[in-house]
């Protein structure tokens, strides 16, 4: 039986925005390295390639708030 599942290899942009500590001095790090130093790009890249796949955050508010009389 082949039961191998193939992870999605990420870029390395990614990986290092993520293994990062501090988010905000990577952000401008990486915005200037690959993004000719342009934190919209890099937030957009960031928001269409990291979070877009993560089903999890993809939170669906309810429609009308639930309210009970007493």
């Amino acid at each position: 039986m082949n039961n191998i599942s193939y992870i999605k290899q990420q870029d390395s942009i990614i990986e290092e925005y993520i293994s990062s500590n501090d988010k905000i001095a990577a952000k401008k790090t990486l915005a200037f390295q690959y993004f000719n130093n342009d934190l919209k790009a890099f937030d957009e890249y960031i928001r269409n390639n990291l979070y877009s796949n993560n089903q999890s955050l993809n939170i669906k508010l309810p429609r009308a708030q639930l309210e009970f009389s007493f």
